[in-house]
């Protein structure tokens, strides 16, 4: 029953959010027809950038394993980078777990510390998100103001939980430093306990070199910067006149959706990129649907943005010989004396 419970939240929650999305959208004939109007030169671009922040991801990767073994074939890394997208397709999206526990394995480290580095990926992700849309705010939200009250409630609720997000990662960041440098508090712990978050940690001691958080932080500003264009010419395939600018708010808006626990953030990306199209850029939608207009576009820019990248990941996965029943095997049954 406990094996289940991850599929039954993932699944109900994508049940939901498909629900919402469905009753949502007056036309869905419309939405298709506009879902198929793409421009396939734009759509080529979107797909290049996709594939440049999956090797900055993989390069990114690379640098905070290095404290823990600097030989680890740059292959291997992009290999699992991409399969970690076709992973998170099965519940509960344990693509980063299992990717990490593969790489150890592959490699013969340490798979807590493997999985701290991961874990820091994101952590790095969160930051330089929260930093993205703080200039933007700053710099260019008169651009682009709510043309509704619910996109005026949207953006409130978003400029809440950055700031509560911002300070609890200043915390959190400050709190990790401190227990990379300070391992006297962990001979208080039952020696198993101590043992596994030593080794968690040591996936963190990139922070402790100069040179590596320098082209940590370059990286992830890169990798970002990446992904906003990628969105911008994806849109771009559907709206000729859309701003770059946009695409950053979009960004971020579409960041929140994929947060969401569904197989592969299916549903919750579309549902907050048709929130932001038509609370915030109706201007370019179709005056007499832009509901319709909308799911077209976010639907168009999953599909097309996500197929090549899922090809690319099962080609990978099975150069890595690993398979479906493997890889759910891993992201269901990993337990705590498995990863120490």
């Amino acid at each position: 029953m406990k094996k289940a419970i991850p599929w039954i939240i993932s699944l109900g929650l994508t049940l939901l959010v498909g629900f919402l999305i469905y009753f949502s959208v007056p036309n869905w004939g419309h939405a298709w027809k506009v879902m198929l109007q793409a421009r396939p030169l734009f759509l080529l671009l979107g797909v290049s950038f996709t594939m440049l922040h999956l090797v900055l991801r993989a390069w990114r990767w690379g640098i905070l394993l290095a404290p823990i073994k600097c030989s680890i074939p740059y292959g291997s890394l992009f290999s699992l980078t991409t399969a970690k997208y076709v992973i998170n397709v099965i519940p509960p999206r344990a693509g980063e777990v299992v990717a990490s526990v593969v790489l150890a394995k592959k490699e013969r480290l340490s798979v807590a510390s493997v999985i701290g580095t991961s874990f820091l990926e994101r952590v790095l992700d969160v930051i330089t998100v929260v930093i993205i849309f703080g200039g933007y705010l700053v710099l260019f939200s008169h651009r682009f103001t709510p043309n509704s009250d619910r996109g005026h409630e949207i953006m409130l609720t978003i400029q809440k939980f950055s700031v509560i997000g911002f300070l609890a990662l200043s915390v959190g960041v400050v709190s990790l430093i401190y227990l990379i440098r300070a391992h006297d508090w962990t001979k208080k712990l039952p020696k198993y306990l101590q043992q596994l978050l030593v080794s968690f940690l040591e996936g963190f001691a990139a922070l402790q070199q100069g040179r590596a958080v320098v082209k940590v932080a370059i990286l992830s500003l890169a990798i970002w910067t990446a992904i906003i264009f990628q969105l911008f010419f994806f849109v771009q395939a559907y709206l000729s006149n859309f701003p770059l600018l946009g695409a950053l708010l979009l960004t971020i808006m579409s960041v929140v959706g994929i947060a969401l626990p569904t197989p592969g953030g299916i549903g919750g990306f579309q549902f907050f990129m048709n929130l932001a199209l038509v609370h915030f850029f109706s201007l370019y939608l179709s005056p007499q649907d832009p509901h319709s207009h909308a799911a077209g576009i976010s639907n168009g820019i999953y599909i097309f943005s996500m197929i090549p990248v899922f090809l690319i990941g099962l080609f990978l996965l099975n150069r890595e010989g690993l398979s479906w029943s493997k890889l759910s095997k891993i992201a269901s049954e990993k337990a705590p004396s498995d990863i120490a």
